[in-house]
């Protein structure tokens, strides 16, 4: 897990210093009418108190939440929620490069209570154990044999699909890193070269609000050049509705809300990490984006093979399969569609994936490095720091 934010009701959090919010925490009385139209006619029944950590913290590597009050009033109900974000593993040790892990629960949730209380904001453990989930940020590191390894990995997954709904964008870096977003409003799967990622600037990282620490580390490691081959999967839910869809989905399990307790789980991180990666790799055409494929010998087999198949069919199928290959699954969909029409494209589909398995010789290691880690507990790879 990395990034989460969880959600506390009014009653299970006490403020002791309002100044310490902007605009000053000051929250008006449902139960008073006058205040109640109030409140209606200035906010149009929701207002926000914001309290972000001094940046000097992040200097020195200290980690503070971000937090939000949502005072507001709609359709007669009251609602007054403070809600906190924070990297889990950058509270704990200043970086985000490992994973955290169960055995990191206790020692962070302490850890939150004090970071909370620093910031005039008193919580129990029973308040933070049952605060609702309202984003979570599954993630897995795979460590490739080499950077080219890893480079190539995410060249391939950038031409993979996972479905019409979601929008596949692949961004590549001025370092020559890259990474390869699948996205909806609310719910992204996400592959990106994790130290590398650190260099960038802006809205060009993947990951957000960097630390000094991890800056350090990684141009420290750049000038010895020794930058671990890391790519970082991550599941990202945005939302408790996105959360109770994704990980019904995924576990099997329908809940109307996530407790934080509930949702700092290894196992079923791992499960929600794997469902979608099998999403991905489960499609035929996808796994053959993914798997080494050798064009002399996918050309030779044909050669030798070709007995009983139409010249007409075996070129079409090879042509299909090699605008596959250079513009991936979303590229080829596109120009069949433009070219004929979207009902052609299921049959040109089929077309492609009876050729990839009949002549293509195909080499499942990258497939296999990321199902490896996937179906493993996470554990601390001793990166350098």
């Amino acid at each position: 897990m990395d990034t989460v934010v969880i959600s506390f009701s009014k009653g299970n959090y006490i403020i002791t210093d309002p100044r310490r919010f902007t605009p000053y925490l000051s929250l008006f009385d449902p139960y008073n009418t006058d205040e109640r139209i109030r409140f209606m006619q200035e906010y149009k029944g929701h207002k926000s108190y914001i309290q972000n950590p001094s940046p000097e913290y992040r200097k020195q590597g200290i980690i503070y939440p971000n937090l939000r009050i949502d005072e507001g009033f709609k359709r007669g109900v009251y609602s007054c929620d403070l809600k906190a974000s924070i990297s889990f593993p950058k509270m704990l040790w200043g970086h985000s490069f490992e994973e955290v892990t169960d055995g990191h629960y206790p020692i962070g949730v302490d850890l939150l209570i004090q970071r909370l209380k620093d910031m005039s904001v008193v919580v129990t453990k029973e308040a933070v154990f049952n605060a609702r989930g309202q984003t979570i940020n599954y993630c897995a590191n795979v460590l490739f044999n080499s950077e080219p390894e890893a480079r190539m990995f995410l060249g391939r997954m950038s031409k993979v699909s996972i479905g019409e709904w979601f929008e596949n964008n692949a961004r590549t870096f001025s370092n020559d890193g890259n990474a390869v977003r699948f996205r909806t409003d609310t719910f992204e799967i996400v592959f990106y070269l994790k130290y590398y990622d650190v260099l960038e600037k802006g809205n060009r990282a993947v990951s957000t609000r960097t630390t000094p620490q991890e800056k350090e580390t990684v141009k420290r490691l750049l000038k010895a050049g020794g930058i671990p081959p890391v790519v970082r999967m991550e599941v990202r839910c945005n939302g408790s509705r996105s959360i109770r869809t994704h990980l019904r989905a995924a576990l099997g399990i329908d809940k109307q809300y996530w407790t934080f307790q509930e949702l700092f789980d290894t196992a079923n991180s791992r499960r929600v990490l794997r469902y979608y990666w099998h999403k991905i790799i489960d499609d035929p055409l996808n796994h053959a984006v993914l798997s080494t494929i050798s064009d002399e010998d996918t050309c030779l087999r044909v050669l030798g093979e070709f007995q009983g198949e139409k010249l007409r069919y075996i070129s079409e199928a090879m042509g299909l399969f090699y605008f596959l290959k250079s513009l991936g699954v979303k590229g080829t969909r596109e120009i069949v569609v433009l070219k004929q029409n979207r009902k052609a494209w299921y049959d040109k589909r089929k077309k492609i994936i009876s050729f990839a398995k009949r002549f293509t010789k195909q080499d499942e290691t990258l497939i296999d490095i990321v199902t490896k880690v996937l179906e493993n507990k996470p554990t601390q790879l001793g990166l350098p720091l």
